[in-house]
């Protein structure tokens, strides 16, 4: 077997592998490019001793470390320790901050530690850095328990000012002065004290202590947010604007008025006409952005063609600063399958719903695609679910929505009593049409009740206790998901599905279609039926659609093949 060792080139003058106290085995001087075992730094041609037998690789300053040292930062002597800092400690250097490796300096009667790299400094650091204070800032050395600015009372080492007696974390005295958050129109800026006054954060919505930091808007006093929820990465879009004149965002208007019920609006390229509507209803018409029927609301309509939008869906903004995201959002008509980004359908981030009609997207490369509806519930929301507080967007943690039940991603919270409530529920229609009744269905939240509650649709008992629709005329009840299915959002039209391209057309078969899989017909309205004709032209996928009627997609250009 030939010379191992070979493979390593020779350093600091050593002829021969030798044993030091760090390691059990024989360590052979030599320069390699890894990460070291003792300190995890990469040094380029770094000196330093590798174990053959564990791949234990160690930086020559590291490996002739002393056992035992006196450092001006810690009164007692410190010990050196070569397998990691020990189990009651928090593994970070007090010094630095950063994460310990194997060869540690410990006072274990302070709880104390350095990294190898610090423990060779003698001065202690300190800084100054005028964006967070205007005196020298020093560190103190020790593990204190202090109130930071931020409120957050953290066991750590402190940057503190002899003269003012302020301290502050190391992650607190980096923070941005001045940011900009989708969630107000105003810039905010950074203070390490608030001041007077009784606040609440509008980020979380819980109690901001006057007598520690926040973000503040100068024009709105009242907008005062905490350091960590203002910079949290859900929040905010990372770029600090201290410094930076501030410019005021072009507003794009989204329709240019011909005369008094006339307009060109941006996403479609004929004329639309004013329609008061509130005489027919309209429930077989669409509109192109929302995917809801027109009903008995104003709309304009196209004269050449079927594109039709709700007066208030023709004026969503172009640009939208939302909570939803931390970046601007960038309102796509969604109306051409022939375009790039055209007609088709996507995961709404929001309600994570399959929808394809109009979304905004993130102006910058963030993969965000929210519904127009989902961006119609701003802060502070009211729901009949939940009709005594209100409900905000506090956090980005996913949880368990108290109208459905099912774990969502996205949920809005009662600060006062932990209500939540997921994006697709607070988006579900209070006013609907169903083939099972003549008249409009609402929503009950709930209600007492002695007997027992049969739905229109699936002939199954619905819980009077929990949420479902009902007549107010008829006394009908219907379950919600035999009204509100996966396909509710999907507008007639033109529309592409993977390779293909699917059209959606009324369906008004008086009987449920059969299953072309099972052979047996549809027992619930939220079921997908298709159907394949052998000559390869036309395939159809009939949706029995549970709110006003049923659809029926017909794809071109289909492989598949279906005897009948």
């Amino acid at each position: 077997m030939g010379n191992m060792w070979g493979i390593f080139k020779p350093s600091h003058g050593a002829s021969k592998p030798q044993i030091l106290p760090i390691h059990d085995h024989i360590l052979k001087p030599s320069s390699f490019s890894v990460d070291c075992t003792g300190c995890s730094e990469t040094k380029n041609d770094a000196d330093g001793y590798f174990c053959f037998e564990c791949n234990f690789y160690v930086h020559k300053e590291c490996a002739e470390s002393p056992l035992e040292i006196n450092h001006r930062s810690h009164s007692h002597p410190l010990k050196l320790r070569w397998c990691g800092p020990p189990g009651y400690s928090d593994k970070r250097c007090c010094l630095c901050g950063e994460t310990l490796g194997l060869l540690v300096y410990h006072c274990s009667t302070c709880n104390f530690s350095l990294d190898t790299a610090c423990a060779r400094k003698h001065e202690i650091p300190s800084i100054d850095y005028p964006k967070a204070h205007e005196h020298r800032l020093h560190l103190l050395a020790k593990r204190v328990s202090f109130p930071c600015a931020c409120g957050e009372d953290v066991p750590g080492a402190p940057y503190v000012c002899h003269q003012c007696n302020f301290m502050i974390h190391r992650d607190c005295l980096l923070l941005p002065r001045v940011i900009y958050l989708t969630r107000h129109k105003h810039r905010i800026s950074r203070r390490y004290f608030i001041g007077p006054g009784k606040f609440s954060c509008k980020v979380c919505r819980l109690e901001l202590d006057c007598m520690y930091g926040g973000y503040r808007c100068s024009t709105c006093p009242d907008y005062v947010v905490h350091l960590r929820c203002a910079t949290r990465d859900d929040v905010w879009d990372g770029i600090d604007h201290y410094g930076k004149p501030e410019e005021e965002e072009e507003i794009e208007k989204p329709s240019e008025v011909v005369d008094d019920n006339l307009i060109k609006h941006f996403s479609h390229e004929h004329y639309l006409k004013f329609k008061e509507g509130g005489l027919v209803c309209h429930e077989a018409t669409h509109c192109s952005a929302c995917a809801l029927p027109v009903y008995f609301y104003p709309y304009y309509k196209c004269s050449v063609c079927d594109f039709v939008l709700h007066k208030t869906c023709a004026g969503l903004a172009r640009k939208l600063r939302h909570e939803l995201h931390k970046h601007t959002l960038t309102l796509r008509p969604n109306t051409n399958p022939d375009e790039e980004h055209g007609y088709n359908l996507f995961n709404c981030t929001a309600c994570q719903q399959l929808c394809s009609g109009f979304k905004y997207v993130c102006s910058k490369s963030c993969d965000v695609q929210i519904d127009v509806r989902c961006t119609s519930v701003k802060e502070p929301f009211n729901h009949g679910s939940h009709p005594h507080h209100k409900l905000y967007l506090t956090s980005s943690e996913a949880k368990f929505c108290d109208a459905c039940g099912v774990k969502t991603s996205t949920v809005l919270n009662c600060v006062d009593c932990g209500f939540a409530l997921g994006y697709d529920c607070a988006t579900l229609p209070n006013k609907v049409k169903h083939k099972c009744d003549r008249h409009f269905l609402s929503v009950c939240y709930g209600e007492e009740a002695s007997g027992k509650y049969w739905c229109e649709a699936c002939e199954g008992e619905v819980h009077p206790s929990r949420r479902f629709y009902t007549c107010e005329d008829c006394s009908s009840t219907l379950h919600i998901k035999c009204v509100i299915g996966e396909f509710t959002f999907w507008r007639p039209g033109t529309m592409a599905i993977s390779r293909y391209e699917a059209e959606v057309i009324p369906n008004d078969f008086p009987s449920r279609p059969y299953c072309c899989m099972c052979q047996l017909r549809c027992e619930d309205t939220t079921d997908t039926v298709s159907k394949f004709e052998e000559d390869k032209e036309r395939i159809y996928m009939r949706y029995e659609q549970q709110r006003l009627q049923n659809f029926q997609f017909i794809e071109e250009n289909s492989r598949l093949s279906y005897g009948e």
